[in-house]
């Protein structure tokens, strides 16, 4: 063999058997777009009805998030939290009051139909609240966080036992489940920290209103018998794409978050057939030396300890290590698979006024750094066409006024931001440019204005340069 030959060889081999450095990018192209206001009678900028007129036909005024569970074949679910009747008065912090929505819509959201949603009813004109049981705390801002449909059967993770008021939250990745100081408002005490807690249930037979928690296998029973969730998954989701994750082992993954934004989310791979077990699931414990994700059991993430004594994950359990306490800010979020990008796409807010993504390759990473999708530059603009304007925006409504109304003028109003972007994976569009390298996607997802009180479905297309 010449000695071109031989180099030839080497370098064929080094490319191959070394480990591969992801160097692809993300990028917003041109700005996010408003498609249609999914909830409430009116849309909040321009004061025309809506498709869903929720107030007309269900007796909702208000609410947020929306998570979509999607059945494949059938309904795409939606886990609304905390809706607001008209007046939106104070609920109690222990009862139901969150609201389920479905559509079987195929064709992507427009502004005429927007999503063809209807809410899940208990009584003729009235929408139902999903509830638990054995029962939990399912009042103000304890609310349904994430889901997933796995044969026929819709599970459910529901934040509990969270203070309506809660104390400041800040990054705490080495004892992350230790509370903030007490107050008059939140005593941090089990039934109601600032931290909460979780619950998984799944639905009942012919209701999905009524949700039994998988670790009471007797319904009859007050207290459950088995296996709780892990500790640290406290906001959770889970994608709805079974994964491969070692030799002979494939599951769904699991995120959780366990400081309410202020956190980086851990992962769990769960297997379909014991889902509604967590001591089944496998925990990500980090990356080896040569990037291959390292898995644990229920029974050794629990009892994982800091050097204080306080619960804390393995090392490198989080899916990814921020530059910055900016970046520990993960709350509300969703994790898909993203077919024409072929990459795991995980958004989430980061702040009041930015919306980010990151993709990956598997659901362990390596996570991409952040790509902002919509901040107060990429929609534009946004004040008083998504969001109110702390001086008022003309005669648009103060969802924080009783009874909402126009504030009157040169007068400060609460100021609205955006939360909770839940991408809805059957929309998903291939846009792809035929002869470049580049991969692109068009993406509906919703996401929460806090004033107005309502969910939005948006639209973005992301574009993926190697």
């Amino acid at each position: 063999m010449s000695h071109r030959f031989a180099l030839l060889a080497i370098v064929t081999a080094l490319a191959l058997f070394s480990p591969r450095t992801e160097a692809d990018t993300l990028s917003l192209v041109g700005t996010s777009a408003k498609i249609c206001q999914l909830t409430g009678q009116i849309d909040w900028a321009t004061n025309t009805p809506t498709a869903a007129q929720t107030w007309t036909n269900d007796k909702l005024f208000g609410v947020d998030l929306g998570y979509p569970v999607d059945s494949g074949a059938g309904g795409l679910y939606f886990l609304f939290g905390d809706a607001w009747p008209i007046g939106h008065e104070v609920l109690d912090p222990l009862f139901a009051d969150d609201a389920l929505g479905m559509t079987t819509r195929i064709a992507v959201p427009d502004g005429s139909s927007c999503l063809n949603l209807q809410l899940v009813t208990s009584a003729p004109q009235q929408f139902g609240h999903p509830t638990v049981w054995p029962q939990i705390e399912q009042g103000t801002f304890n609310v349904p966080t994430g889901g997933v449909f796995l044969g026929g059967t819709l599970f459910a993770f529901f934040w509990t036992n969270h203070c309506p008021a809660p104390n400041t939250v800040t990054p705490n990745p080495g004892a992350p489940l230790t509370l903030p100081t007490p107050s008059n408002h939140c005593t941090e005490v089990s039934v109601g920290t600032s931290l909460g807690t979780s619950q998984l249930a799944e639905a009942s037979p012919g209701n999905p209103l009524a949700f039994i928690r998988t670790n009471a296998p007797d319904p009859t029973l007050v207290a459950p018998t088995g296996p709780g969730m892990p500790k640290g998954f406290i906001y959770v989701s889970a994608s709805e794409r079974n994964v491969e994750f070692a030799t002979h082992r494939s599951g769904v993954a699991v995120f959780g978050v366990p400081r309410y934004r202020a956190s980086v989310p851990y992962l769990a791979m769960a297997p379909q057939g014991t889902f509604g077990n967590p001591a089944t699931w496998s925990y990500f414990a980090g990356l080896d030396a040569g990037g291959n994700p390292q898995w644990i059991t229920y029974q050794q993430w629990n009892s994982g300890t800091n050097g204080a004594g306080a619960w804390a994950p393995p090392q490198g359990a989080q899916i990814y290590t921020p530059p910055s306490n900016a970046e520990y800010c993960v709350g509300e979020h969703s994790v898909t698979w993203n077919e024409p990008l072929r990459r795991w796409l995980l958004v989430y807010n980061c702040g009041a006024y930015n919306i980010e993504a990151r993709f990956a390759e598997k659901p362990w990473g390596p996570w991409s750094a952040p790509t902002s999708i919509l901040n107060l530059t990429l929609y534009s603009p946004t004040s008083c066409t998504l969001i109110m304007y702390i001086d008022g925006c003309g005669p648009l409504v103060n969802y924080w006024q009783i009874p909402p109304a126009p504030p009157p003028p040169n007068t400060q109003v609460p100021p609205g931001f955006f939360y909770a972007p839940f991408v809805m994976n059957r929309f998903t569009q291939d846009a792809s440019v035929s002869g470049t390298p580049d991969r692109r996607a068009t993406i509906y997802w919703l996401v929460s204005t806090w004033n107005p009180y309502q969910t939005v479905v948006m639209q973005s297309t992301l574009e993926l340069k190697p």
